[in-house]
């Protein structure tokens, strides 16, 4: 394997280089308050406890709204996926899948269902698109965001399940005074044209006894096509030279769905007697009789491929419209009211090719079939047309509450308040082909390509899914005991919350009917109790202990106690020294235990079959799979330990750096066994075969392994997960006669990765693999001078493995340039260019583009914007 000691030594340098960078300009500097002057005590992410420390006993970084701006991003998704910690990428707006409006974020790559999303403290619910376990961030509003905290330590003691891996907290604008107006707009250059729009209204008033904020915000995002970008077209290419292309081997962008039929035996295939007729008809870049000797593994097998990626989208359209409003009032001495409300409206579109679709029992004198025999076909069903899916999502989110102190009790600070959230997500797909009418064609000999065979055989699908959240809420922090350093500050609480889901189809797509379409119906529902304590004990002067449990109570799968222990010591004025042990849970997410089986045409690769035919690891196509998914309502919840140490050092005054060694461990992982994943175990022997775990493959009269059909899979409580890394965060700024410099550097570490790769072996490590890169980094650093400003963001993703420990893949570096011109009453003026040397997406060695999570395809684009602040 790969993991040997120089490769870790190397990994060790870089961290050593990025440490040294920082020690250049050592030379310690004091700060302190003023003697007398009373210090701000805030909340910090991960703590409910307020306190003057701005660096705590865990790690948090900030990204404040300028800085998102500055490094170029558009949405609150795009700045959380440009961040470092944000190490293996994550899911953003896709067609072609059934979450193609969404957005997550997935902290250390250990999945976004196991990062906590907050707003103001607040969890925020899972999207129902999102089986009601990963929180759609395209439902929040970029105008409206002050700043976002990210803690990277576990945090299943302050704030329940989700938090394994940390937690997002995204802080909204709340006691605004004055009113901004700011519009803008951006163009792709491989796209051209207006691309991207923004406009947005953020007003505050101000009373005596408190305050509203208002915010409306819109966002339009247009798609790309996958025929705009030449890596995502469909092609052909003899890699070998021998003048012949084989199918997947030397295609991408092409389908065995387009007129291929397959022996009744399965033992061969062939392209379809009229195969040439649909060339003709619709040209060879769009059907083509290619080879397929070695996909199939049966010798003269051929296919009539259908070039899909002419015609379908690959990044999904988004428009998004919010109203935000926040206010706080003052009802009575002590006692304060405090509400926010936040309404989404999205809806995106995604275009996918016509119907990919088996045709079962196709008759044997169909002039389609070569064979005789009633069989089975691959079609595309090119003349009902493109399938148009659009989907709205609408998100409701309202809080209200009450907020005090209680003199008696040496200013005690209480809190109430009750959560209620809606979200409604519809998706409408055009065109698919139903199969219903397509008997009703044959039975009454109707041509399939007249206008009414067409007609009979359209369908529309539609999902709807809908989640509702009511969440009621009670805590009280208060000091109590003395301790030689100070008193010992304490927060109990306690909270219930309701959370229910359903996702439901069409009545025709849940009977198996819809060629083309995915899925079945889901739902279910969950009540939580749960109750929390912390304290933090000032030790000495310099040193604090902070303590934090919580136990749940859920109605469907048990109880749980997760624990947290955190050290703060300041070892010098200029130097703090941290650790923190936790424990953690994630519960299991309700369409995890309740969905019913699901239909999917997943994309894998069947290493048993290239292996079987000498093809190696690396050669070995990608391809999709009938797939059935299947739900587990025995599963039980993951627990974790995270490990955190670090040390935050200001070397001089305003320049810093931060070093944390983390280790987070994961056992009785919740996972979807990946359909490769399922065709590796089951030949191995590793995995034993039953209704859920399963691989039909076409029957050989050799006894040799035959091509896949169809693959079963599911969920289950497997081995574990390991992740360790380290991260340094390196910041400074001088002032200078000529204008001010600044820079920020944070890096991420990824030092193991493991994790079980062949379902039922022993789990390995798989840092450096393809699609889990050991290291990324985010630097940027800007001048101002007067009214002027320039910003220049790096953003670095290291190279990788193609396949386990053999190839390599590219490192991926974008730049960023934004110039800001303030223009006093007159407004500022934003100017951008977002990767500018227009670096295309990290390709595989077939040229293909099969990571949207980590890398996007953009491309060079340039915005502009104009903000008006009275």
């Amino acid at each position: 394997m790969h993991k040997n000691v120089l490769a870790k030594s190397v990994r060790l340098a870089l961290i050593g280089g990025v440490a040294a960078t920082a020690t250049a300009f050592a030379a310690p500097v004091a700060f302190a308050a003023e003697d007398g002057a009373k210090v701000e005590r805030i909340e910090v992410t991960g703590s409910r406890i307020k306190r003057s420390d701005l660096e705590g006993a865990s790690p948090v970084t900030v990204i404040t709204t300028e800085d998102m701006k500055m490094e170029g991003n558009f949405t609150v998704a795009d700045a959380l996926r440009n961040s470092n910690l944000n190490s293996f990428g994550s899911f953003s707006e896709r067609s072609g899948s059934s979450a193609q409006s969404q957005a997550t974020i997935n902290l250390r790559g250990a999945g976004s269902s196991r990062t906590l999303v907050l707003i103001d403290g607040k969890r925020f619910p899972g999207s129902p698109t999102l089986g009601g376990a990963s929180a759609n961030l395209n439902a929040i509003p970029m105008a409206a965001v002050e700043r976002i905290e990210i803690l990277t330590d576990g945090a299943s003691s302050t704030y329940g399940s989700d938090a394994i891996a940390g937690v997002v907290n995204i802080i909204m604008k709340k006691n605004y005074q004055g009113i901004e107006f700011n519009v803008g707009g951006g163009s792709r250059d491989q796209d051209g044209g207006l691309t991207s729009k923004e406009f947005s209204v953020v007003a505050g008033y101000q009373m005596d006894k408190g305050n509203i904020t208002f915010s409306f915000d819109h966002q339009d995002r247009k798609g790309i096509s996958d025929a705009d970008r030449p890596y995502t077209a469909a092609s052909m290419t003899d890699f070998n030279g021998d003048g012949e292309i084989q199918a997947y081997e030397e295609t991408a962008g092409w389908s065995i769905y387009g007129a291929t039929v397959a022996a009744p035996d399965f033992s061969t295939t062939q392209a379809s007697l009229l195969c040439d007729d649909l060339e003709s008809e619709y040209g060879s870049n769009v059907f083509q009789t290619v080879k397929a000797d070695n996909d199939w593994g049966g010798a003269g097998s051929t296919y009539c491929m259908y070039a899909f990626a002419n015609v379908s989208y690959n990044k999904a359209s988004t428009e998004r419209n919010t109203v935000y409003v926040d206010a706080n009032y003052e009802i009575a001495e002590d006692v304060e009211w405090f509400g926010r409300v936040m309404v989404t409206q999205g809806n995106s579109f995604g275009r996918y090719a016509p119907p990919a679709a088996a045709w079962n029992s196709m008759a044997a004198d169909n002039p389609h079939n070569p064979y005789g025999e009633e069989t089975t076909g691959y079609f595309r069903w090119v003349g009902i047309g493109t399938r148009d899916g659009n989907v709205d999502d609408y998100n409701q989110d309202y809080l209200t509450g009450l907020r005090g102190t209680i003199s008696a009790l040496n200013d005690a600070e209480w809190e109430v308040y009750y959560h209620h959230n809606i979200a409604d997500n519809k998706s409408i797909g055009e065109y698919y082909l139903s199969y219903a009418g397509l008997a009703y064609n044959q039975a009454n000999d109707i041509d399939l390509g007249s206008e009414a065979g067409i007609n009979n055989m359209k369908a529309t699908t539609l999902t709807q899914g809908r989640a509702t959240f009511d969440q009621y809420s009670a805590g009280l922090g208060f000091d109590a005991f003395e301790l030689p350093a100070g008193a010992v500050a304490h927060y109990v609480g306690m909270e219930y919350f309701d959370q229910q889901y359903s996702e439901v189809y069409d009545a025709q797509s849940e009977a198996g009917l819809i060629g083309g379409s995915a899925g079945n119906s889901a739902g279910g529902d969950r009540q939580v109790w749960a109750m929390f304590y912390e304290a933090v004990l000032p030790i000495t002067d310099d040193v604090e202990l902070n303590l934090a449990a919580r136990y749940d109570d859920y109605s469907d799968f048990g109880n749980n106690f997760a624990p947290k222990a955190s050290v703060r010591w300041q070892a010098l004025e200029n130097v703090v020294v941290r650790a923190s042990y936790s424990e953690a849970f994630r519960a299991p997410a309700l369409d995890q235990l309740y969905a019913a089986t699901t239909f999917s045409a997943e994309s894998g690769k069947d290493y048993p079959f290239c292996q079987q035919s000498g093809t190696s690891d690396a050669d070995c196509s990608e391809k999709q799979y009938d797939t059935y998914i299947r739900a587990n309502d025995t599963l039980g919840p993951e627990t974790s330990e995270y490990i955190n140490f670090g040390v935050a050092w200001d070397i001089i005054d305003d320049i810093g750096i931060k070093v944390d060694y983390f280790n987070l461990n994961i056992d009785d992982v919740i996972s979807q066994r990946t359909n490769t994943n399922v065709m590796r175990g089951i030949a191995a022997g590793t995995l034993e075969e039953n209704e859920t775990f399963y691989v039909n493959r076409a029957p050989t009269t050799d006894g040799s392994l035959g091509r896949a059909l169809e693959i079963g899979t599911g969920y289950g409580n497997t081995d574990k997960l390991e992740i360790t890394g380290i991260d340094v965060a390196l910041n400074a700024k001088f002032e200078t006669a000529i204008g001010d410099i600044g820079f920020n550097w944070n890096n991420s570490f990824v030092l193991e990765y493991i994790e079980e790769v062949e379902a039922g072996g022993e789990a390995i490590d798989t840092a450096g693999w393809n699609g889990s890169p050991d290291y990324k980094s985010n630097f940027t650093t800007n001048y101002s001078m007067g009214d002027h400003r320039v910003s220049w963001n790096m953003s670095y993703t290291a190279s990788t493995y193609e396949d386990d420990d053999t190839g390599n893949l590219d490192s991926w570096l974008i730049h960023n340039l934004s110039y800001v011109y303030d223009a006093g009453n007159y407004g500022s003026l934003l100017l951008g260019i977002n990767n500018l040397t227009d670096e295309d997406p990290v390709l595989s060695s077939f040229g293909t583009y099969d990571n949207a999570d980590l890398y996007n395809n953009y491309g060079r684009e340039y915005r502009a914007s104009y903000t008006l602040k009275f």
